[in-house]
């Protein structure tokens, strides 16, 4: 193996799963994670394509004190979630997925949710079985922001009430969900939002149907736009999630942060690049994108309203797990970068200037994520009566400018996700997650070892067991 070690980690043979060392080695303006199993040979992948530079991207955080612990360690990580002694962060996110079922059937989903709820799957339809699950939640997990998800959520019969109880024992309650019965049904939205819904993280994928139909299977650019006119008449705020593949919609980041701006509650782009989970039919690293790629994509395609330098690394989880853009809306739609530094949990800083930030417990960078998620995300206040807003294609959507003289609400975010899999899996990334899926009586899983499948689809943690 050549390059630069830049740093030694543990990784995972994508074959049988075998811990193994691993390296993070230079190549030119990459980084490329190493290993070598005894058995299926030596496997390379790059986690890191061009500037800003790797290790320009570093940040100090020490591992989490008093982590609630679930299980004991036995094979060591990623075996024994969770949360086992090896886990160093508190959950700021956990994800409550309350159905197996799914009305799409998309290529590319990560749980390879389906019609069916999975058999042996717990009783999710029974209320009474969900309220003290939701106490245990909070009881373990504190104060965080808690994901109602799936499957597809909204097919959930009881899904106000459920998101009634939520909201009495969390201060953020979030609906991820594919957007078809907020369009189909009226008055559902309205409805969740009295019920304490604080705001609809909406799969995305892009401003053309072609983009749909490869990562969907089917055309919903329209029901997506009309999920988003339910959401906005209701009052909640709506996150737009696009899984980018590269060479399949990642040319449309642009169009869709202008589609984002220019519509009506909706207070952001979280984007998810694109990875080798679950039932994906688009594996390979042609289809990859890394973090530095994306932000060069938006800086690209925003004509450079969106900068690099303007992006800083997480303060919660790991530091290349996602980035944060984030901007101010100021009277006449002018739109300037929000300081950054310590991520979403710590707005003061600049990034990269950790050098002088003295490391916190990262507790209260989870409290903090909190926080702030809760500001920037939660439903924005209503335009005025009458205003019109051009919709992204229309003859002013041209110019990035008039978009922004529509917005009316103070914030507005675009961050992104690096999910990992089982070709770019880094342990120490993986034991400092926090976002974690609950699987009942009481565990915790992080969310990339809860979607983690070998190179020939088999699940490292199945859905079907408690």
């Amino acid at each position: 193996m050549s390059g630069a070690i830049l740093e030694r980690t543990e990784s995972l043979c994508p074959v049988c799963l075998a811990v193994l060392p691993a390296e993070i080695r230079r190549s030119g303006e990459d980084a490329l994670l190493c290993r070598r199993c005894p058995e299926h040979g030596e496997f390379k992948e790059i986690i890191w394509r061009g500037p800003p530079d790797f290790e320009s991207w570093k940040r100090p955080k020490p591992p989490a004190a008093g982590v609630k612990r679930q299980t004991e360690r036995q094979r060591g990580c990623p075996f024994d979630c969770g949360l086992c002694p090896e886990h160093g962060q508190h959950p700021c996110t956990v994800l409550f997925e309350i159905t197996g079922r799914c009305n799409l059937t998309c290529p590319v989903c990560f749980a390879g949710s389906g019609k069916e709820d999975s058999p042996g799957s717990p009783p999710f339809s029974d209320l009474a079985a969900l309220i003290p699950q939701l106490r245990r939640i909070r009881e373990q997990a504190g104060p965080i922001v808690l994901q109602l998800s799936g499957g597809e959520p909204t097919l959930h019969p009881r899904l106000a009430e459920l998101t009634a109880a939520a909201a009495r024992l969390f201060p953020a309650v979030q609906l991820n969900t594919n957007g078809l019965l907020l369009a189909g049904k009226p008055g559902l939205a309205k409805r969740l939002a009295e019920n304490g819904l604080s705001w609809v993280f909406l799969q995305f994928d892009g401003v053309r149907e072609s983009s749909f139909e490869i990562l969907r299977g089917r055309p919903l650019l329209k029901t997506k736009l009309a999920a988003l006119e339910a959401c906005a008449e209701a009052g909640l705020g709506v996150i737009l999630v696009p899984t980018v593949a590269a060479g399949v919609n990642d040319g449309e980041l642009g169009d869709l942060v202008r589609l984002a701006v220019n519509t009506p509650g909706v207070r952001g782009v979280h984007i998810q690049p694109m990875t080798s989970s679950g039932r994906n039919s688009l594996p390979g690293p042609e289809h990859r994108l890394t973090l530095p790629e994306v932000l060069r994509r938006l800086e690209e395609q925003t004509d450079g309203l969106l900068r690099p330098e303007d992006a800083f690394p997480p303060g919660c989880e790991h530091e290349r797990c996602s980035f944060h853009l984030r901007y101010r809306r100021l009277p006449g739609g002018k739109l300037i970068p929000r300081p950054g530094g310590n991520a979403c949990c710590s707005p003061d800083c600049r990034a990269g200037d950790t050098a002088s930030a003295a490391p916190e417990e990262s507790s209260a960078n989870r409290d903090r994520a909190v926080e702030i998620i809760l500001k920037s995300w939660k439903a924005p206040e209503r335009p005025p009566s009458g205003t019109a807003l051009p919709m992204a294609g229309s003859e002013k959507a041209d110019v990035f400018d008039e978009f922004l003289e529509l917005a009316r609400k103070e914030t507005f975010s675009v961050t992104a996700m690096a999910f990992q899999d089982v070709w770019t899996a880094d342990l120490a990334r993986l034991r400092g997650c926090c976002v974690q899926v609950f699987r009942p009586p009481d565990r915790f899983i992080p969310f990339c070892a809860m979607n983690l499948t070998r190179a020939d689809g088999k699940a490292l943690y199945s859905r079907t067991e408690a």
